[in-house]
């Protein structure tokens, strides 16, 4: 089985930078090569310094519709990984996110951004519960100076009883 971490989020929530932070971190080293699958390009990008450094590439999938089995197979034959990072396109379906048989989820991550979290909870509801339903970390950055910061848990605890939320 192949391990795969997806890590998800809306646009601009922190998906990339929390990604590179933890390819550095020591408990993630790995003999083996590391894929991303990028399927959003925000502002920030993966240096190709660190990703040689940490033995990882990257390979954009930019349409939902090329989010599919042997397209996945194709890329990890090419690359032949030890491992697979999802930074999932927060707007596209959860349903979508369809991995051939033999790629096993290890966890999923949701990272969401709390300077516009008040937006995305009242206006997209829905998208919110898919995108966390699975997750068993969701993690709230760009807190500074928000007070509210209780009740944006106990909104995340009615969609996900089971995810640890910080």
């Amino acid at each position: 089985m192949k391990p795969v971490f997806i890590i998800n989020g809306f646009l601009e929530s922190g998906k990339t930078e929390f990604i590179k932070f933890t390819m550095q971190q020591e408990y993630f080293q790995t003999k083996g090569k590391t894929l991303i699958l990028l399927c959003e390009e925000g502002e920030n990008e993966y240096e190709e310094a660190l990703l040689a450094k940490h033995n990882t590439v990257v390979e954009v999938i930019e349409k939902k519709e090329d989010f599919i089995g042997s397209k996945l197979i194709e890329i990890e034959k090419r690359h032949k990984p030890e491992r697979i990072i999802v930074e999932y396109n927060g707007m596209w379906p959860m349903a979508n996110l369809k991995l051939p048989w033999h790629w096993k989820v290890n966890q999923q991550i949701t990272i969401i951004d709390a300077s516009t979290w008040p937006m995305y909870y009242t206006n997209m509801r829905s998208m919110i519960g898919d995108m966390v339903r699975k997750s068993e970390l969701i993690i709230f950055n760009r807190c500074d100076g928000i007070k509210e910061l209780a009740s944006y848990k106990r909104n995340m605890r009615a969609l996900n009883r089971d995810a640890e939320i910080i």
